[in-house]
């Protein structure tokens, strides 16, 4: 019995020692809590609340409540804060962190935020209900003791299509807490660094797969965090992790409308300490608000003037159908298509191989409402015009892209473009295109042709481009 308390007590020493910030299991789900680049990199308004205890049954084990908030001003503005309460033991730490990140967007598909936070930590160290084997410990006698020092950080996160990278390092600006102990040091922070990695391995529109590594420690050791997360329609999370050192990690949570967010963690321990703990429990509770824009939708031109134009009629009326998630409703819509003059000056048939090859140029981008997927009556006629040329010409193939505005976050709007790409595709296939003439591509919110600062921008990005290959 004397080994075994022995051995706990080391292992409780230990992690005490360690634990100089606080501990997280659901940092996936708030990833601003890692790094203060993360502040307002989604776009929206974040707000979260975790509870963790640690090591249940094992008396003056860590207890960890977290509160944080994040947003984003204007484009690339990011600002944050949180609050954190750790008590381990006899020792109490509230800390809070004021955040601002800023990102830079190049290359187009490249993007790079950068982050700081200033904040102070105030340390309470309460021996009252320790456990005394010295009489003449300085900290015992030293009754109820309070100190505090400033909190630095600095992160910076890269962000290529799916792939999500971030260094942070924690207590920047090395600082001790002194309790006033004779010949005794105060409470010291170190330096501490934490690399995180993610991938986000889009299955199809239904699944995502997110495999991630979380790096961190100081100088004289690291831990590490290997994860794979899964996501069903961005409704139900859920996961396994092993940390190195410790144990196993499972996590689940789900997403209700896209606003409110719920999720559990569960550690088991597999060291020597599993024998006496429960493991460690933790809960997540999130609120995100994006803003959403009700937008004007524009009116399509009726008619084009007749000196540079050929007026060809297509369509009067289009029949009401539903294909997969486009939703073709009844238009009167004319076709405007251009002519090439050949040679023999002739404006009013032209070369058709020269018309065909123009026609990139002439078919307007399939334009879609904001966070839909549903085609837009007035994009109909051109989408029917797509159709009508891959059936008037069988060798003719189609490249179509997907593409959204900068509202919200990154890997939503890979998804989306994806989903509207995939909606005129369906709907080709649907009318007799056969599959292999149709080629895809998404790129999100990466390939702006206006400004997203802009309403009018904003709504030209939501698109699937259209272009006519050999």
């Amino acid at each position: 019995m004397k080994r075994i308390l022995f051995s706990l007590l080391i292992l409780a020493g230990a992690n005490l020692n360690a634990q100089q910030l606080q501990q997280s299991n659901t940092y996936g789900y708030n990833l601003y809590s890692l790094n203060p680049a993360f502040a307002g990199a989604s776009g929206c308004t974040e707000v979260n609340f975790s509870h963790l205890n640690q090591w249940v049954k094992i008396e003056g084990a860590p207890v960890t409540s977290t509160l944080s908030a994040n947003t984003r001003f204007g484009k690339e503005l990011g600002v944050g804060g949180q609050i954190f309460v750790d008590k381990i033991g006899m020792l109490r730490q509230v800390s809070g962190l004021a955040s601002v990140a800023y990102g830079y967007r190049f290359l187009k598909e490249h993007y790079v935020r950068a982050g700081v936070s200033f904040g102070y930590n105030q340390y309470r160290l309460d021996p009252s209900s320790a456990v005394v084997f010295d009489p003449n410990d300085p900290i015992v006698n030293g009754g109820v003791q309070s100190a505090g020092t400033v909190n630095t950080e600095f992160g910076i996160t890269y962000q290529w299509k799916n792939l999500q990278v971030g260094w942070a390092t924690k207590q920047l600006i090395q600082a001790y807490s002194n309790f006033g102990y004779t010949n005794l040091n105060g409470y010291g922070l170190r330096r501490h660094s934490n690399f995180f990695a993610s991938y986000n391995y889009i299955i199809n529109p239904t699944w995502t797969v997110r495999p991630s590594i979380l790096a961190k420690g100081t100088n004289n050791g690291y831990q590490m965090d290997i994860n794979a997360d899964a996501v069903y329609k961005n409704l139900i999370f859920g996961g396994l992790g092993y940390r190195t050192k410790v144990g196993l990690i499972a996590r689940v949570g789900v997403n209700i409308q896209n606003m409110f967010f719920l999720g559990y963690a569960y550690e088991t321990p597999m060291s020597n300490i599993a024998s006496y703990s429960a493991g460690s429990h933790e809960v997540i509770i999130g609120l995100k608000f994006c803003k959403k824009q009700k937008e004007k939708q524009p009116e399509l031109t009726k008619t084009t003037p007749k000196d540079s134009m050929n007026l060809k009629p297509r369509v009067d009326t289009v029949l009401i159908t539903k294909v997969d998630t486009v939703y073709i409703e009844k238009v009167v819509e004319r076709i405007v298509e251009k002519t090439v003059p050949v040679e023999n000056n002739n404006t009013t048939t032209g070369n058709s191989e020269v018309a065909i090859k123009n026609r990139e140029k002439l078919y307007k981008p399939i334009l879609f409402i904001f966070d839909k997927t549903t085609v837009q009556p007035n994009s109909v006629a051109d989408l029917e015009a797509v159709l009508q040329s891959l059936k008037e010409h069988p060798n003719l193939k189609v490249e179509l892209e997907g593409h959204t505005d900068s509202k919200g976050e990154n890997n939503y709007n890979d998804k989306l473009s994806k989903d509207r790409v995939n909606a005129v595709r369906n709907y080709l296939i649907k009318n007799g295109v056969d599959k292999s003439r149709i080629k895809i591509k998404y790129f999100g919110e990466g390939r702006p042709v206006e400004t997203n600062d802009s309403a009018q921008g904003r709504r030209q990005n939501r698109r699937v481009d259209v272009r006519f290959i050999e």
